[in-house]
């Protein structure tokens, strides 16, 4: 009875053990996946780290407690074996003393071989058949329970219940499930360490960022500063160039004012000699007509006095333009200054951040990991308000644009209105001039209305110079501006075509993945076919593990072909975009054709109107030398200011022209950047194919040491049971030898009974043998083999049970005499299987590193292909804002985030089918491992049990029994992965689903992009053609001003032609 407590205590411990390895495995799994689930969704890093921290010193206390638990149970253990060493010593004597009352009572059931005698037989007996299933079928239960939990079928313990003994659990078994839980933890921290491995890279790739966003806002501090020197060198060079310009018209219009001074004094004086002497013949004659003068003279002054306070009006008018172009420009000084302003609070900002850098990286320092991960993300917050700041830049920029835009076109509008008052003021002072002349007494009064008229002409021309100074700038202002966009959109350009040829390259590489993959199918299918024949019963768990590399194969290749698909469309889609660009291109290069036409044809007329003008100075140099009139001169003084005004548009004409010119310029120097960096980038994706070629070979590499050690395994397995049944078989021999003469007439039936039964044993493993080859073509032959088989089971299990009685008669003999020896025989045999299985746990634990290179491999592919994603995302994003207006890349950002949410969910979505997927091969791996332990027990137990032909026969049924039950598992592992599959296959369609309507919406988003982009377009065309408009315009005034000079200059004529005639009329009443 002691033996029984003894049992029943080991059975307890053991429930206990197991309960304790299967919750820290829960535990274990949580913790993974919510640590999984944390890495993926990085909302906050401070509080992520601290569970870590917390995580790992709950792992170190567990791990404590286990070791002071696995320390005990070594105590308890110790203290067992010494009961057992204290107790064997009076059993074996009471076995010697009661071993004739055993043969005289006629026993009937009796222990198995590794279980130690009892001290009295009928006691045994009695509680053995009182309660059989409290020690049979609690420990069989116990240790399939504990090395296969999954498995629900309780009839693999049960149904033998008629064999009376089995060994209680060993100290081994103890040992091995204390060694799979410390394998389990060394496991757990594995992964740890690999999860920390990769913290380490993530840190370091976030340092390495960190410098280079660092050197990025020191380059842009220098840029700005050579950009604010650049304004104040151009600056002082325009204002120096103003002064020269105004000193220059000053010194002009002095020598202009000199040279009419002394022509009127010529003109005066001539004209005094020939009136003094008319007056002095004449003087008679004049005294009525002087009288009449006199009258008209006196209405002429009083229009005179009207037209000058007319002039004073317009002067006021113009002096209140002009303070009204002080006011704007004061105006827009403010808001240069309001700029400058949020200039120096940007770089305060600036600086503030790089004081929170200094800081975080010195937090960094002291915090090390985890802190390096929060600093990431504050660094990828600072980029995206950094972007934010940028797109408010550009919609300033806009707005200013279009306000300068605005300001130009009144500025313009002004200068007209100004130009329009100088013709008229010009007309008005010939028209004065005329009459001045006509008006010879009253020459001192137009002398001063000459002066008043020359002085309102200089301040107009000051005027017009200043105005035409702020325009020139304000025109180099928004051509600055005008030609930053373009530097973005060239940008922008550049971007595409790297992102086409990163699209290009990625076609490539799914091209050269899917026939890696045809190839890997094809191989793995030949492997199939050449060892499906070869495979034994115990190789089930390496094709279950290849089955499952198959499947996750196959699962590749479907995300494979789902992202060359996607690749595709986002080609065709670049390629859109491209071609569009392409016809945007040319239409530039037409509209740039039209405007050199357009300067062409400016310049013929600006060499024909020089040609005038050559011929109008040859006129004007024949009328001096002719002692022309002041009025001629005042004609060419205007001839001179249009063609100045000519000139100064011909210069404008020729900006333009230049700037066209560096515009296509810089167009080619893009296109060169682009193709240089396409090549860049084909070099990298080069690299990466070839580091993905290797890390294939290095799967196929891998595939194939799992198949060579499942066939050796499988080899070693047969090898082991044929040694242990040949030497079950010669110590049957032997023993039967010794008894040979005694018991021949008793076991002539018996053996002929077992011959049989051993041919239809072989007929049943070949039939087993070939319904394992069959098992993946058809399932219902199974079952029907199964149903033969249940059938030929139940047939020997009768028959067996009838001579069971009279062959353990015999065995007892035989087992008094032998139990010594097997008592020595097991110590040995189990120090033996000890060594043998810690060299398979040996062997096990280095595929479970292979199996975590593999994986941390394949992470590592996953994690290259999310990378490049987000990269095209952002780029993507990055098109838009440039493209759009404010309103609209708010909307866009808002519809992007969607998108990134939901492409978050589908990664994390496959991270936990990945999770799961590895979760259920460590779980399928303790089953095999459990399988191997069981037939490792199942082996021992037949070597032990097979020195009679009863026990043989039951041994049969058992392993009969097993097989049983052995398909009755495959098949519903079969089942579960076929709902496993099913469950897939949903998932990959949700998924589907999700990434059609992502793509839906990006090639929505896309053609809104298109649509404005071709707005623009129209916009910048409808501009240019405006342009082109005014430039018409222009040249019809010059053309308009060329023939109100021809005309004047025949005004001129007539008017000379006219003062001859009167001249000559005053000449002949004179002499009358």
């Amino acid at each position: 009875m002691s033996w029984l407590k003894l049992n029943d205590s080991l059975n307890k411990v053991k429930g206990q053990i197991t309960s304790f390895a299967q919750e820290v495995l829960a535990e274990g799994i949580v913790e993974e996946e919510t640590e999984e689930e944390v890495e993926g969704r990085r909302f906050n890093p401070i509080k992520e780290l601290e569970q870590a921290k917390d995580q790992i010193g709950q792992l170190t206390g567990l791990c404590a407690t286990q070791d002071q638990e696995i320390a005990t149970l070594r105590k308890q253990i110790a203290e067992f074996q010494q009961l057992k060493t204290d107790q064997a010593i009076p059993s074996s004597k009471l076995i010697a003393k009661d071993s004739p009352l055993l043969t005289d009572q006629n026993a009937g059931p009796s222990t198995s071989t590794q279980q130690p005698p009892v001290p009295a037989a009928s006691a045994l007996e009695d509680s053995w058949f009182w309660d059989p299933e409290q020690n049979v079928s609690s420990t069989s239960s116990s240790s399939k329970k504990d090395d296969d939990p999954e498995n629900d079928s309780p009839r693999s313990g049960a149904d033998l219940t008629t064999i009376p003994l089995e060994p209680p659990a060993t100290e081994g078994e103890i040992i091995e499930r204390l060694h799979r839980q410390l394998t389990d933890k060394s496991q757990q921290l594995k992964k740890q360490m690999l999860e920390n491995a990769l913290l380490n890279e993530n840190l370091t790739q976030m340092s390495g960022e960190n410098r280079e966003l660092n050197e990025n806002i020191e380059e842009l501090d220098r840029q700005h500063e050579l950009v604010v020197e650049n304004l104040l060198t151009a600056k002082k060079n325009l204002q120096d160039r103003c002064s020269q310009l105004e000193e220059e018209l000053r010194i002009k219009q002095g020598e202009a004012s000199v040279t009419k001074e002394f022509d009127e004094l010529k003109v005066s004086y001539g004209k005094l000699e020939q009136s003094y002497v008319n007056s002095c013949q004449e003087s008679v004659r004049l005294k009525a007509e002087l009288e009449r003068i006199v009258v008209e003279n006196i209405d002429a002054v009083a229009g005179l006095e009207g037209e000058i306070t007319e002039l004073k009006k317009t002067l006021e008018e113009s002096q209140n333009s002009s303070e009204a172009v002080d006011h704007k420009f004061n105006t827009l000084a403010r808001e240069n200054a309001k700029l400058d302003e949020q200039l120096a609070t940007l770089k305060d900002e600036n600086e503030q951040l790089g004081k929170k850098l200094e800081q975080m990286t010195t937090q960094s320092e002291q915090l090390a990991k985890a802190e390096d991960e929060c600093e990431q993300l504050k660094r990828e917050l600072e980029e995206l308000k950094r972007k934010s700041e940028e797109d408010a830049f550009v919609a300033l920029d806009q707005t200013e644009l279009e306000e300068l835009r605005k300001n130009y076109e009144a500025l313009a509008a002004e200068v007209e209105r100004w130009k329009t008052d100088c013709d008229r003021l010009q007309e008005d002072n010939l028209v004065l001039q005329k009459k001045l002349e006509e008006r010879k007494p009253d020459e001192t009064q137009v002398a001063q209305l000459q002066q008043e008229v020359s002085e309102l002409q200089n301040e107009l021309r000051s005027v017009i110079i200043d105005n035409s100074v702020q325009l020139d700038a304000k025109e180099k202002e928004w051509q600055e501006k005008l030609n930053f966009v373009k530097a973005e959109n060239s940008r922008i350009q550049h971007s595409k075509d790297t992102l086409e040829a990163d699209l290009m390259q990625y076609e490539k590489e799914c091209g050269n993945l899917m026939k890696n993959n045809d190839l890997l199918i094809a191989e793995i299918d030949n492997l199939k076919c050449k060892k499906l024949e070869t495979i034994n019963e115990n190789a089930e768990d390496s094709i279950v593990i290849l089955e499952r590399q198959l499947e996750e194969s196959t699962m590749l290749n479907k995300s494979l072909e789902d992202e060359y698909q996607e690749v595709n469309k986002k080609l065709e889609e670049v390629l859109e975009e491209r071609e569009e660009l392409d016809a945007k291109v040319e239409n530039y290069q037409k509209t740039l054709e039209e405007k050199t036409r357009i300067v062409y044809d400016l310049r013929m007329t600006v060499e024909a109107l020089e040609a005038e003008k050559a011929h109008l100075l040859f006129e004007v140099n024949e009328a001096k030398a002719k002692e022309s009139t002041s009025e001629e001169l005042d004609e060419l003084e205007q001839h001179k200011l249009q063609v100045e005004d000519l000139r100064a548009q011909l210069s404008t004409i020729n900006e333009d022209h230049a700037s066209l010119v560096l515009k296509l310029q810089q167009l080619q120097q893009t296109s060169i950047e682009n193709t240089r960096n396409s090549e860049a980038k084909l070099s990298e994706c080069r690299a990466e194919l070839e580091a993905k070629e290797s890390a294939i070979k290095q799967l196929q590499a891998d595939l194939l040491r799992v198949s060579e050690t499942a066939n050796e395994t499988t080899s070693e397995g047969a090898a082991k049971v044929l040694e242990e049944r040949l030497e079950a078989e010669a110590s049957k021999a032997t023993a039967l030898a010794v008894e040979k003469d005694e018991v021949e007439e008793k076991l002539a039936k018996a053996v002929e009974e077992l011959d049989q039964v051993r041919a239809e044993f072989e007929e049943a493993s070949k039939s087993n043998a070939t319904k394992v080859a069959e098992l993946t073509q058809a399932v219902e032959g199974i079952t029907q083999q199964k149903d033969n088989l249940v059938q030929l089971v139940t047939v020997k299990h009768n028959e067996n049970v009838q001579y069971h009685a009279e062959i353990q008669r015999l065995s007892q003999l035989l087992q008094t005499e032998l139990a010594a020896k097997n008592e020595a025989k097991a110590d040995s045999d189990e120090c033996s299987s000890l060594r043998e299985r810690l060299a398979q746990l040996e062997a096990q634990t280095a595929k479970l590193a292979d199996f975590d290179k593999m994986a941390d491999q394949i992470q590592f592919l996953r994690e290259k292909s999310d990378i490049l994603t987000n990269n095209l995302l952002i780029e993507q994003n990055n098109q838009k804002v440039l493209q759009q207006e404010k309103q609209e890349v708010i909307e866009q950002k808002n519809g992007l985030a969607k998108d990134l949410e939901r492409l978050r969910q589908h990664l994390l979505e496959i991270e936990e089918a990945h999770t799961l997927e590895t979760v259920e091969l460590q779980q399928r791996y303790d089953e095999a491992r459990g399988k191997l332990q069981t037939l490792e027990e199942d082996v021992k137990k037949s070597s032990n049990a097979q020195k009679s032909a009863s026990i043989r026969a039951n041994q049969h049924a058992e392993t009969l029994q097993a097989q049983y039950h052995l398909l009755q598992q495959q098949r519903d592992e079969l089942a579960a992965k076929l709902s496993a599959a099913d469950d897939r296959d949903y998932k990959n369609l949700a998924s589907l689903t999700n990434l059609q309507v992502a793509l839906e919406q990006f090639q929505n988003n896309k053609e809104r992009d298109i649509e404005l982009a071709t707005l623009a377009i129209r916009r910048d065309l409808e501009q240019a053609q405006a342009r082109e408009m005014a430039l018409k315009g222009d040249i019809r005034q010059l053309q308009q001003q060329l023939a109100d000079a021809k005309n004047g200059l025949l005004a001129a004529a007539r008017i000379s032609d006219q003062l001859e005639i009167a001249q000559v009329t005053v000449a002949s009443l004179r002499e009358e």
